[in-house]
């Protein structure tokens, strides 16, 4: 196809209105952008989600962009949950005390939405068929979505572009033994993203480091890994600057990743602040929310704090933006080599952060975009004691300084990764089925 021609392209994604949750935004910003830029995108996503696993609200798709739901034949998590707790009780019952996760053991390969897997094969091969697709995009986590695209290429022919939101495999090797996932699991794992990514004529991944990751484990797939970063939508800014809550807030919603990052250093850092009588219940708050609010609870009452945090179920994405806009500060935590969502929000809504995080990308994006953020490498309570009483004594006098927005919208919009994503494509070509790069500098998805 010429550059420039009208192109149309499948995208298989599982997470998309009327689903609510944080990794259908992507997938949505990409849809919408593709479509105001000539291309016309067609969705196919779940009819009938894993209410485990995701959050059902009242969005809509972007306007214009055809969506087609695919029934998923049955969810397994609730199965497989039921499974592992009577495995539980039947190793107590033989006084054997379970040890691990034994959830991994049972789980499908790979993963618990391989329900959904027969039908966007059916729905995709139709729409492909009908509407002459050019290409076809598939979104993942969950990684059953590329089984369904791996599928369709080999039915159609046409290119497949996997996109993985999450790594899956190789960069998480560390996280995944944490976690007490079996070695076999592990092995599996592996062998199946291997050839995920041979089957993907470009493979996108979301942040620099998890592209060398990749490249590293596979130095072969040079030619065709891409890093697309999530981004930050301008439409989601608000207009009018809201009011910051009444005490000095620290906000923090979603995943804290108990699991991975084994420290309580926040919590031990602000109840020195209390000893010291810095910060009280009626000039602090630490508000959370998010799944783990039980945790936070239970890891406040250990440190005697319960009266500086608030710890709430989850809410909206919109209403969790709602929240940060009014907060002073955003705690920011991370697993590598992965970007969470929360930095590219927190620096569009010009709100600095502390960043309890190891040195690396998301350090060096923090310190280029947001000058009156603070980051701790080390897990220490003492020095995240101090990175709070500077930001509180900077806050009391003014001389906060603001991000830098526009620049980092220049840089990270959703309209200006959507149009990475584009030159990606573009800029390829297809010759005895490969794509390849016509330059290196593209390695990182940039457009000139």
């Amino acid at each position: 196809m010429e550059r420039g021609a009208h192109r149309k392209i499948l995208m298989l994604c599982y997470y998309y209105p009327p689903l609510v949750d944080v990794g259908g935004k992507r997938s949505v910003a990409f849809a919408k952008y593709l479509n105001k830029h000539g291309w016309t995108p067609y969705v196919v996503s779940v009819r009938n989600p894993d209410r485990q696993y995701c959050s059902l609200g009242n969005e809509k798709p972007p306007d214009g962009v055809p969506t087609t739901y695919a029934r998923s034949l049955l969810n397994l998590s609730w199965i497989f949950g039921k499974l592992n707790g009577l495995l539980f009780r039947i190793l107590r019952f033989c006084g054997v005390k379970p040890e691990g996760n034994y959830f991994h053991f049972f789980s499908p390969v790979p993963d618990f939405f391989i329900g959904w897997i027969p039908g966007a094969i059916f729905e995709g091969y139709r729409i492909i068929k009908r509407q002459n697709i050019d290409y076809i995009y598939v979104s993942c986590t969950p990684q059953s979505s590329a089984l369904a695209g791996m599928a369709l290429k080999k039915l159609t022919g046409r290119p497949l572009i996997i996109d993985f939101r999450d790594p899956f495999y190789i960069n998480l090797e560390k996280a995944y033994e944490e976690m007490q996932i079996p070695a076999f699991r592990r092995k599996i794992n592996r062998r199946l993203e291997r050839s995920m990514i041979d089957a993907a004529d470009i493979f996108i991944v979301n942040t620099e480091e998890v592209r060398q990751g990749y490249l590293r484990a596979y130095p072969d797939i040079e030619r065709k890994i891409f890093t697309v970063y999530n981004g930050f939508d301008r439409e989601a800014i608000p207009i009018t600057k809201p009011n910051k809550f009444e005490k000095f807030t620290i906000a923090y919603g979603g995943n804290m990743y108990f699991e991975m990052i084994r420290s309580n250093a926040f919590f031990e850092a602000l109840a020195q602040l209390k000893r010291e009588e810095i910060i009280r219940s009626d000039n602090f708050q630490f508000l959370y929310f998010g799944n783990g609010h039980g945790q936070v609870e239970q890891i406040a009452r250990e440190f005697g704090i319960e009266n500086l945090i608030s710890s709430n179920p989850s809410i909206s994405h919109e209403a969790m933006l709602d929240i940060l806009v009014r907060a002073h500060v955003q705690l920011l935590r991370i697993v590598k080599p992965m970007i969470s969502t929360k930095l590219f929000e927190g620096i569009a809504l010009n709100i600095p952060f502390l960043a309890t995080i190891p040195k690396g990308e998301v350090a060096e994006i923090i310190a280029e975009y947001s000058p009156s953020s603070r980051i701790v490498s080390a897990e220490s309570p003492g020095e995240i004691r101090k990175a709070i009483l500077e930001t509180i004594t900077e806050y009391s006098n003014g001389s906060t300084k603001d991000n830098y927005v526009s620049d980092f919208l220049d840089d990270f919009s959703r309209e200006e990764m959507t149009r990475r994503l584009e030159g990606i494509i573009g800029r390829s070509y297809l010759k005895e089925g490969i794509f390849l790069q016509e330059h290196k500098s593209w390695a990182r998805g940039g457009v000139d």
